[in-house]
């Protein structure tokens, strides 16, 4: 079993005896064997043990084990208690996820300080069967039944072409000894119904199991990498960037003959899920339907009339600004004032007002149902909402739109687009103010 595990190693170039590595302890049966077989092929590697402190008295025992691991085979030892419970309180999260999270940020910690040069954990075959299964269950597409890389950035898995019956048929022959979670056997867990319930049926039926999915996984990757080269050159004639925006051309997208799929390319990686992404489909092919929002924790996506448009999330507690006074008024971010002695020009992102006609405190901010002024041309009031909409500004671009309003409750400007008719200059000389809309 050393000579394949090192000839692997060697083959695939996973890393060297020059190399320090950080390897993933937990006490059973996988990563205690891959600690071994580091030691009996001459790696220079340390252990790293998490202590989530879920099972009592047995959690502790594990960390006393690894330890006396680390000792056995004289190499450094790194261990971190996690108060998981808090963690997921606060974070919203499941267990699993928090001790994931908590795991690898520590162990990133530890290899920044003490300057490893990989992270090594005992993912196995039977583990890349399980993940491939889960991954198909989620709907995940061909990237899913890629199962676990053996490398990927800094971290190395060099388990992956053996299977679980070799790690025990290993402790067994070398008499070593392990530790056993007992949360491991429980079926409550996808994953462990997936290991405990599911597969033994299967591999009765298919005994090369495990090596069968591995042989699918290298066909897989290639046939994956295709159809990613399709998808980002159809992405790049679709696709662009407008200042925060990221624009997808709607003509464009509804002409091509894999409308979802190209879609799923393009959004998975703002945190869209499958049945929104179906949704945005329907809505593009089917309904037709302009201005609707979809939202992830992070982004923001509408359908516009010609366009597909993505940005940062909307900040529902946008700012308001209150400004006091002139030299308040003149350092305000949004606007750069000027005094001027004669009216001549103004542009769109530009007011001139006559300074004796602000009253303090002017106030900026977006814009509130039932909002209206007097469109400057025009006799009579226009709802704001209606004005913008006039406009034909995307969803983002009313949700930005700021007025500024007088103390008195007019609204002055619609900054960018329009000021109001009865803020209209009636002197052209003299006490005049140019604001200009800072972007």
């Amino acid at each position: 079993m050393q000579k394949k595990f090192e000839s692997n190693i060697l083959k695939n170039q996973l890393f060297s005896k020059k190399h320090s590595l950080l390897l993933a302890i937990s006490g059973g049966i996988d990563s205690v064997v891959l600690a071994h077989l580091l030691k009996d092929t001459g790696f220079n590697f340390s252990l790293a043990h998490c202590n989530f402190k879920l099972r009592g008295k047995d959690s502790d025992a594990d960390e006393a084990f690894c330890k006396a691991l680390a000792k056995e085979l004289d190499v450094k030892f790194y261990t971190q208690a996690f108060n998981v419970e808090a963690y997921c309180k606060k974070n919203k999260v499941s267990v699993q996820m928090a001790a994931r999270d908590l795991r690898y940020s520590w162990f990133n910690d530890l290899i920044k300080k003490n300057k490893f040069d990989h992270l090594v954990t005992a993912h196995h075959a039977n583990d890349v069967v399980e993940t491939i299964f889960i991954n198909l269950l989620r709907g995940t597409g061909i990237k899913g039944l890629k199962g676990i890389p053996e490398k990927k950035a800094n971290t190395v898995r060099p388990l992956l072409n053996f299977t679980k019956d070799e790690l025990i048929a290993f402790v067994k022959k070398e008499n070593i000894n392990y530790r056993t979670d007992k949360s491991n056997l429980e079926a409550k867990y996808e994953r462990n119904f997936l290991r405990l319930e599911i597969l033994p049926k299967l591999k009765k039926l298919h005994p090369n199991l495990e090596q069968t999915f591995l042989n699918n996984v290298a066909n897989f990757k290639e046939e994956a990498e295709i159809v990613n080269e399709f998808l980002t050159e159809k992405t790049k004639q679709l696709v662009s960037k407008k200042e925060i925006h990221t624009v997808i051309n709607k003509v464009k997208l509804k002409k091509e003959k894999h409308v979802q799929t190209l879609l799923h390319h393009i959004l998975e990686p703002f945190g869209f899920t499958l049945s929104q992404i179906k949704d945005i489909k329907t809505n593009l092919v089917e309904n037709g339907e302009t201005g609707k929002l979809f939202f992830t924790s992070s982004f923001t996506l509408t359908i516009d009339r010609e366009q597909i448009l993505i940005k940062p999330a909307i900040d529902k507690g946008a700012e308001t600004i209150q400004l006091n006074s002139l030299n308040e008024l003149k350092s305000c971010k949004f606007i750069k004032l000027a005094e001027i002695k004669e009216f001549k020009s103004v542009q769109n992102n530009q007011l001139v007002i006559e300074k004796s006609k602000l009253i303090f405190p002017l106030t900026i901010r977006q814009k509130k149902t039932g909002d209206k002024f007097k469109p400057f041309g025009m006799k009579g009031f226009k709802l704001i909402s209606d004005f913008l909409k006039d406009q034909k500004l995307n969803a983002f671009e009313k949700e930005n739109c700021r007025l500024l309003e007088n103390g008195n409750g007019d609204i002055i400007w619609v900054m960018g687009y329009r000021s109001d008719d009865r803020y209209k200059i009636e002197t052209k000389k003299n006490n005049l103010l140019k604001l200009t809309l800072v972007e």
